[in-house]
């Protein structure tokens, strides 16, 4: 058997023979055994030099990437650091979010998963009914970036069966004030994090991300007493709804909100549609037909799409006259299952033609729908591509995908990093990655001689704090 064709550095001469008698008694003759070892041999100094080469251009980036002081698009942590659980242990607390799903994926029952959160069971009992689907989950980005948190906050090398202890007493040790300093700023470098929905906050980490999600979508009584208990009116009609969600928005913005966010695309599709007022006003009043409910049953209700519909473009129309930056959930949904196509980024292709006067800040690259952002953001003047939560979902597919942004979107259309977690610690190791991330990416295109590295230095300090500062129209505000 003869090789028909070998890929080799083109400065490296190789015969190609057919599998021919003729063929091979040439080659017999030419030394055949001498002419492949000298290939072989070849081949592995160029491709040993080629890794080399790019190892240096990596390490000299990420050196500079990994001191850089970034902002964080988006948190879902607490507003203020008392506000931390204090019941909780280490397996309780990193198990609340992320990694959870992929330990159940991998197998975990619901009813075992409940059994791991319980803190008030042996810590080592509990670690042993994880501890299968934890090894078979730990190479997951969310696994990584645990890995990552723990062993730069504890100096534990990665959550394992003979370190779980020593962990759990450091973590302990950490609920007392300081941590936050410690993770967000000493540690993370982080200059600022928009936190979701949470307008009462410590400003020394945070500014505000404001939702009007209950105001598009209510369906229990609860959501009805909440916005009259906020607004301090009854709402009698569709008129008093409108009038009160303007006031909340303007309201919410002198508090401190920097942008607008909605997170819509677990509940229904991203597509939202015209909808005359008259129709919207038919949904509304599904609202008024349970209001005979007894005061202790749930009063539930649907007002339907075109009720909802409606309502996104009057928020949007009132964030195109204010001219507000609005995060919008795309993609792949947290949770063990739902429908992935609602949240198809280019289902909102109408209202970034609609309302020129809002950027819209399209969240978590789209994934798995990175390429459409791709078309999205190179399209829509108004369309930013955020990478928030990405870096933890797939290190390989953040990577990718900014390695072709940069092929086909403007680099000023991206936001590189959004730790998405709800638990502190976790944000260490999401912002490592995604620094580690970026750095890759840039080094391909610096081997690539697309730009040089300092070029790559500047682009990197784009992505992680310029961009989402003109973005997020932070001037003044931070």
């Amino acid at each position: 058997m003869l090789i028909k064709k070998i890929i080799i550095p083109k400065n490296i001469t190789i015969f190609t023979l057919r599998n021919t008698s003729q063929n091979i008694q040439n080659w017999e003759h030419k030394q055949s055994s001498s002419v492949i070892l000298r290939l072989i041999t070849s081949c592995q100094k160029f491709y040993k030099e080629e890794r080399t080469k790019m190892n240096k251009i990596f390490e000299e980036i990420f050196n500079y990437v990994k001191d850089l002081e970034i902002i964080d698009t988006h948190e879902h942590l607490p507003a203020f650091e008392n506000e931390r659980e204090k019941d909780t242990d280490v397996l309780k607390e990193y198990l609340t979010h992320y990694f959870n799903r992929d330990l159940i994926s991998a197998g975990l029952s619901i009813d075992d998963y409940q059994k791991v959160l319980n803190n008030k069971v042996s810590l080592i009992k509990r670690w042993k009914l994880v501890e299968p689907y934890w090894e078979v989950a730990r190479n997951t980005g969310y696994g990584r970036a645990l890995d990552v948190s723990v062993k730069a906050l504890y100096g534990v090398e990665k959550i394992h069966r003979s370190t779980i202890e020593h962990l759990n007493e450091a973590f302990l040790d950490s609920l007392k004030p300081g941590h936050f300093k410690k993770v967000l700023k000493e540690k993370s470098k982080i200059k600022v994090s928009l936190l979701d929905s949470n307008l009462e906050c410590d400003k020394s980490f945070f500014r505000s991300v404001y939702r009007l999600d209950n105001f598009i979508y209510p369906n229990t009584g609860d959501d009805i007493e909440q916005i009259e208990k906020e607004s301090a009116t009854k709402i009698c009609s569709l008129g008093d709804w409108l009038e009160i969600c303007e006031i909340m928005l303007d309201k919410a913005l002198s508090i401190g909100a920097v942008a607008l966010k909605s997170g819509l695309a677990y509940r229904r599709t991203l597509k939202y549609e015209r909808v005359s007022k008259n129709e919207a006003e038919n949904g509304f009043n599904e609202i008024f037909k349970v209001k005979h409910s007894p005061d202790w049953e749930n009063q539930v209700f649907m007002v339907g799409k075109k009720f909802q519909d409606y309502m996104m473009h009057f928020v949007l129309g009132l964030a195109n006259k204010r001219n507000l930056t609005f995060q919008f959930h795309t993609g792949i949904q947290e949770g063990n299952g739902n429908i992935i196509y609602n949240s198809d980024p280019s289902l909102l292709s109408n209202l970034f033609l609609e309302y020129p006067n809002v950027d819209f800040d399209i969240f978590h690259i789209g994934y798995p729908y990175q390429q459409v952002l791709s078309v999205l953001a190179k399209t829509f003047p108004n369309v930013y591509i955020d990478m928030c939560w990405a870096h933890i979902i797939s290190p390989t597919a953040s990577i990718n995908a900014l390695i072709e942004w940069i092929d086909s979107v403007p680099i000023n259309k991206i936001s590189a990093f959004g730790g998405d977690y709800c638990f502190i610690d976790g944000v260490y190791g999401h912002q490592y990655l995604a620094r580690i991330n970026v750095s890759k990416s840039l080094a391909k295109k610096v081997e690539d001689s697309v730009f040089d590295i300092e070029k790559a230095k500047e682009i990197s300090r784009m992505l992680f704090y310029n961009n989402p500062f003109k973005i997020f129209k932070l001037k003044g505000k931070i």
